[in-house]
């Protein structure tokens, strides 16, 4: 049982790490699906009337714009050409927004705790308690990560840096220096 979990978190790390482009995507909202469908259009006007439409540039518009669209998916809701610019700078705006990857990780290392307590018997009570203390680790390792780039932008002022830690957090740190 030991290996099989050994397996399942090495297996999570490789497909986190290598799996994606980014660390974590979320699918395309609903105004960048707008966006990219109303900029293949207008990309298609473009190349029909305001360029020579068999320019190789106005093809390769049309071609890229559309196969973005593609990618994006089909909006539910038709978008409306007139807002094009407040649909643009919304879609813009939710581009730049990423999922935290600490809480990401906190909510699986959770979900891997109620499957193992529900699923494992008296072996998932042994794996679950395992995941509590992984999951405490993670959030010291969060904890102390936060702190290092306080201490980055502070200067070399390591206690402020480091004062927001929980108890919690300062046991495990001080139980993985006797460790090592």
């Amino acid at each position: 049982m030991k290996g099989t979990l050994i397996t399942l978190i090495l297996f999570t790390l490789i497909l986190g790490a290598f799996g994606c482009e980014e660390p974590l995507r979320l699918a395309p909202s609903e105004a960048q699906k707008q966006t990219a469908f109303l900029t293949a259009d207008l990309a298609k006007e473009v190349e029909q009337k305001g360029t020579d439409p068999a320019s190789p540039a106005a093809r390769k518009l049309v071609q890229g714009t559309r196969a973005m669209a593609i990618y994006m998916g089909t909006p539910k809701v038709p978008a409306d050409p007139d807002e094009f610019e407040t649909a643009a700078s919304e879609a813009e705006q939710q581009a730049y927004e990423r999922p935290d990857p600490w809480k990401v990780a906190d909510h699986l290392l959770e979900l891997g705790i109620g499957v193992t307590a529900v699923v494992g018997g008296g072996t998932g009570t042994v794996i679950a308690s395992k995941l509590k203390k992984l999951r405490q680790k993670s959030k010291a390792l969060e904890e102390v990560v936060k702190g290092n780039e306080l201490l980055k932008k502070n200067g070399n002022d390591f206690k402020a840096a480091h004062a927001k830690q929980s108890p919690t957090t300062k046991a495990l740190v001080a139980e993985i220096r006797a460790e090592t």
